[in-house]
Order: structure tokens, then sequence, then C-alpha cells
């Protein structure tokens, strides 16, 4: 079988890219340290509960810090995860209102970075 150029120069930029930040339509992650990043797609959306700038995640475990960005605004909050949930990053009432854009309740275009 041929492979064609173009399929090894998209392979080798898929490469590359897996050690940067994939940021664009989906979520993107990073660490503030040498990155392992992990593959978790998808919107940032929300809890109604109250209290303090927190987040639930199926992702990260309970007391990592984050800092989620909304790409499209630029807007960013710093949580900590205080539990799980099935969703990769789900915002309290109090985060989400730090970063939403009025009227919107999730987050399509995001950066979710671990702190540590």
């Amino acid at each position: 079988m041929r492979v064609q150029r173009k399929h090894v120069l998209a392979a080798t930029v898929a490469l590359a890219a897996s050690a940067v930040v994939a940021v664009g339509t989906g979520m993107g992650f990073a660490e503030t340290a040498p990155a392992s990043q992990s593959a978790c797609a998808g919107s940032v959306t929300f809890s109604a509960e109250g209290g303090a700038p927190a987040a639930t995640s199926g992702q990260f475990p309970v007391g990592t810090r984050l800092r989620v960005t909304n790409l499209d605004n630029g807007k960013v909050a710093t949580v900590t995860v205080t539990g799980p949930s099935g969703s990769c990053v789900l915002l309290n009432a109090a985060a989400m209102d730090l970063i939403r854009e009025p009227g919107k309740n999730l987050v399509r275009r995001n950066l979710v970075e671990r702190l540590r």
C-alpha cells in the first residue's frame, strides 16, 4: 500500500500537536509543568450548586486545582475539584458566572489547565 505524502504530514502534525496544548472547538488541556495531556472533549457545563467557585470532575481527582478559560471572551476561573461527576469538568454556579457569556449555560471553546 502506498502512503501519500499528505497522510505522512498529517500524522506528523498530529504527533507534534499531542505535545502541546490542544485549543479549538473542544476542550484543551494543559498542565503548568511538563504536560501529560488528557483526552477529554466537550463543553464545560455547570450545576446549580452554590458556594465559592468550585468544580466536580470525572477526569481530575478531588483536590485538584484547575484554571478554566473561556476562549470566546478570555474570562478565567480558578477552581478546586470537590467531587466526582459524569462530566470532564462541571462548574458550580459561582464559577460559571465568572466565565460565561450572558444568557449561555455552557462554554464550548475552552481551555482547562491543571495547576500544581
